[in-house]
């Protein structure tokens, strides 16, 4: 079994539409800036207590907005993913807009990394075959957006490393605030990943898990990864072994 942990730094342009046009939205923008002021800091602290290397999927106004924060992920030996520019899905931006989209996260990207990015998830994790298809061409090695197998698959001459809804934070606190549903849910579907001898991705945002409270899942979850013996890996790392 192997295992990777990715945080979706998704800052104010996780609203609606990028954030664009909710200027006035003090409320929400302040919950997202609340993400990057105390959640962050809270998982990065857990994952250094236990050792461990996550991917963080960052839009690239958010890599401009908040460079020092951005920065403090790369010290901490953790490796960045685009996540879209704007972080608006591709499914409602034009062909021209959707390649936009890439070209200009790489570049904000890249003056942090000082490097290009490879690994993509697509914003709302509704990729497009035009997106698709500029992945490829812009050199990208492996994506993070699609549910077609519970194991990493190949789509054209990407790694998938496929997600799902109940492995992700943001849509059970949607119906709930106890955490301890998604901690039952994330270790069953740990306990079944190392049954099936296969790789799992857990996907989670800082202003969600961040919280306080919210914590103990990923502390827990982390526990039970050391526990289990699985190899935890950055999922570049994982979409180079699953090429072999």
């Amino acid at each position: 079994m192997t295992v990777s942990i990715t945080v979706d730094v998704d800052g104010e342009s996780g609203l609606p539409d990028g954030g664009r046009g909710h200027a006035q939205r003090l409320s929400s923008r302040s919950e997202r800036l609340y993400g990057l002021r105390r959640g962050l800091p809270r998982v990065l602290a857990a994952l250094a207590e236990s050792g461990l290397r996550a991917t963080f999927y960052v839009p690239g106004v958010v890599a401009q907005r908040h460079p020092q924060e951005i920065r403090g992920l790369l010290d901490g030996g953790h490796e960045l993913g685009h996540h879209g520019h704007s972080h608006r899905r591709p499914d409602e931006l034009p062909p021209s807009t959707q390649r936009a989209e890439l070209v200009d996260g790489l570049a904000a990207l890249g003056e942090l990394t000082g490097a290009p990015v490879r690994g993509y998830r697509a914003p709302g994790w509704e990729l497009t075959p035009v997106t698709l298809r500029a992945l490829g061409a812009l050199g990208f090695t492996h994506d993070s957006s699609l549910m077609g197998d519970d194991r990493p698959y190949l789509v054209g001459e990407l790694v998938e490393l496929p997600v799902h809804w109940t492995l992700d934070d943001a849509p059970h606190f949607e119906h709930t605030t106890d955490p301890e549903p998604l901690l039952r849910c994330w270790l069953a579907e740990l306990a079944c990943a190392n049954a099936e001898e296969r790789h799992v991705t857990f996907t989670l945002h800082p202003e969600i898990l961040g919280r306080p409270h919210r914590l103990v899942v990923l502390r827990r979850l982390l526990e039970a990864v050391r526990e289990s013996g699985a190899a935890h890996l950055t999922h570049s790392r994982a979409a180079e072994l699953a090429r072999r």
